[in-house]
């Protein structure tokens, strides 16, 4: 499933940066194809974070799929960032993620929710240091640069 997690960011990277403008992809992973489609609202092609964008990745052999969608643009410690939700829609998982980057790219933020809305884990980009915090509440930090 991280897999088409990441997939699912790189390509929604590429299309809020004006890289592609298709509105569907066939993309070959080591666990076989995965179809990927996106929506881009009419008129907002050409911002960075267009609200109500979403991307599905489905899985062909399985019939899995997660879904993003764009919400709106929230400030996180001083700087603008694209918020999308993202459902895995998978069997017995009942928790949601959200995703947040600032235009540039150099700010990430995702976190991960249960079925009551509590953050389990969270991984976060910020002036070159990557923080993650697991669901025990164990913090690690890297530096990027």
């Amino acid at each position: 499933m991280y897999k088409k997690l990441i997939i699912l960011l790189v390509l929604f990277t590429l299309l809020t940066a004006g890289c592609t403008e298709k509105d569907s992809t066939t993309t070959s992973t080591s666990d076989g194809e995965m179809d990927i489609s996106f929506n881009v609202p009419e008129g907002s092609e050409n911002e960075w974070c267009p609200v109500g964008m979403t991307v599905d990745i489905a899985n062909p052999q399985t019939g899995e799929t997660i879904s993003m969608e764009i919400v709106g643009i929230e400030t996180v410690d001083g700087v603008e960032m694209c918020k999308s939700f993202i459902d895995p829609n998978t069997d017995g998982v009942n928790a949601k993620m959200t995703y947040m980057f600032s235009e540039d790219g150099e700010t990430v933020e995702w976190m991960y929710y249960d079925a009551n809305g509590n953050i389990i884990s969270q991984m976060s980009v910020k002036d070159g240091t990557m923080t993650m915090t697991d669901m025990m509440g164990n913090v690690n930090s890297y530096d990027l640069t």
